[in-house]
């Protein structure tokens, strides 16, 4: 997600959880169209609220891009991860394990995790 109101829909949504200095907010997606069968892949917006590093901010992105993507959402949701410095010092699987737990508490059900694809 890039734009401004798809970021404000998301936030102003009801659909919130936080772990750990991991906060998500989560809605469907609206699919503008309507033509397509399946719905559209998830699509994930990163706030991060670090240090005035760019170099720290920069790595907490990458590491939450890196977990969203191994929790695996199923398709069809606009997610908004909102994340402070102490992701940084989360291990991986702490991280994963956050996300997965606030993802649930959002609605946002597991995907395919496992399967091969």
């Amino acid at each position: 997600m890039r734009s401004s109101t798809d970021f404000r829909r998301v936030l102003h949504g009801n659909r919130r959880a936080g772990v750990n200095g991991v906060v998500v907010y989560a809605l469907p997606s609206q699919i503008s169209d309507g033509q397509e069968e399946e719905p559209a892949p998830s699509r994930v917006g990163l706030v991060v609220r670090a240090p005035n590093r760019a170099v720290v901010r920069n790595r907490i992105k990458r590491r939450i891009r890196a977990a969203f993507v191994a929790c695996d959402p199923e398709p069809g949701y606009d997610v908004v991860i909102r994340a402070d410095e102490r992701a940084e010092s989360m291990s991986f699987t702490e991280l994963t394990g956050a996300l997965n737990k606030a993802l649930a508490v959002c609605g946002v059900p597991a995907g395919h995790r496992g399967a091969s694809r």
